[in-house]
């Protein structure tokens, strides 16, 4: 049986998680960050089994993003990947595929947007520019 955060850890992140959503759809990305990072250190040690590490990690990246800030969002991806389940979910390797997509480094890029692809299917891509679909329909991996 797979180990649950205590109620009260679990209450309090999910609290901070959704005001740093709040934060994120106002557009204060920094404010949104600050408040998954102050989350992030609720979280029981070893940290990365907890899968609210995974989706806090993959928030602040996902916020990183938004702000330009790819290098440090794809660290963030990283580190959510390196977390609970983080290596199968399909958001998280979106990010990472995109991240060093915009960063030039295609080849690298291909195997995290193909994974999201076969994890989530096109759908995952809705928010996305056209551009990494349009890569992976011109290198024949995806019809």
């Amino acid at each position: 049986m797979e180990e649950e955060l205590p109620d009260e850890i679990h209450d309090r992140v999910t609290d901070l998680s959704e005001q740093g959503n709040d934060m994120l759809d106002a557009g204060n990305a920094d404010g949104a960050i600050a408040v998954w990072r102050s989350a992030l250190t609720l979280l029981p040690e070893p940290r990365q089994k907890w899968d609210a590490t995974m989706w806090l990690y993959a928030s602040i990246g996902d916020a990183q993003q938004q702000k330009g800030e790819t290098e440090e969002a794809l660290s963030s991806f990283h580190q959510a990947a390196a977390s609970a389940d983080g290596y199968a979910n399909g958001f998280v390797q979106l990010g990472i595929g995109t991240c060093l997509y915009d960063l030039g480094r295609l080849e690298e890029s291909t195997d995290p947007l193909l994974r999201a692809y076969m994890a989530e299917g096109e759908e995952i891509f809705e928010d996305s520019e056209p551009r990494y679909l349009d890569y992976l329909r011109k290198r024949k991996l995806l019809d």
